[in-house]
């Protein structure tokens, strides 16, 4: 059955020629974040069963001799808010950028954008599904657990993306500032965050020129300096 589904795969991708059609044919693959994210790390071990497949067929996509538009987001201030947004969920669940903007993408690029796309989404909903249920018990022990969990992902997420394109790293940025106004629970452990953010702050901000991306990642590093010293000064953190 595993080689049936590459040998599928590779005639689709062989006989559709878009690199985009064919991630999207991809989007909700049970292995697509795990294949992704090693895609992304290129990493040297071998996954085995579905998940090498995955991986395989990842790296046909993106060795497609084809350039594509690829709709985009940009990280931005928004005075009104007093901090950077990149995107936010719908009520659907889907992505949406606060400022589109359109790429024209190798495959490989493209491939790495898509792979950053679907991974950053899956955890953005992980953390609200988290959030979510700490508004309801703030002591729920398994959902500290998951807070742990979700910025282990992050930090491996962003070891990923290390050295890729500023599209692909701008999936590193989020904001604290819905979560701060006290109407959400929180999604990360607030104790020693800044430290444990600075190596993703430095890959996401490396060779930055744009003034307007600049003055987000200022403001919400500042959001994220408060949040950590409220919660140390209330005696949460040890």
């Amino acid at each position: 059955m595993k080689s049936v589904f590459s040998l599928c795969s590779i005639l689709l991708i062989s006989c559709v020629g878009s690199a985009q059609r064919m991630q999207k044919v991809y989007t909700d693959h049970p292995d697509i974040n795990k294949a992704c994210l090693q895609f992304l790390s290129s990493e040297k071990s071998d996954p085995g069963g579905n998940e090498r497949i995955m991986l395989d067929t990842l790296y046909k996509i993106s060795e497609q001799d084809i350039r594509e538009n690829y709709l985009t987001g940009q990280i931005v201030y928004v005075p009104e808010a007093g901090e950077g947004k990149h995107f936010h969920l719908t009520k659907d669940g889907k992505l949406e950028y606060y400022r589109i903007k359109y790429e024209t993408l190798s495959a490989k690029e493209g491939t790495e954008f898509f792979c950053a796309e679907r991974y950053r989404l899956d955890l953005e909903k992980k953390f609200q599904a988290t959030s979510a249920k700490l508004k309801t018990n703030p002591l729920d022990l398994k959902a500290r657990q998951e807070l742990e969990t979700n910025l282990d992902s992050y930090l491996k997420f962003a070891n990923s993306v290390h050295g890729k394109s500023q599209i692909v790293r701008n999936f590193l940025f989020f904001s604290l500032g819905k979560y701060m106004k006290g109407d959400q629970g929180i999604p990360v452990s607030p104790c020693e965050f800044t430290q444990k953010i600075l190596n993703p702050i430095t890959i996401a901000t490396s060779g930055l020129t744009d003034a307007d991306s600049k003055l987000a990642w200022a403001a919400n590093i500042q959001i994220f300096t408060a949040y950590e010293l409220g919660f140390t000064m209330a005696g949460y953190c040890k």
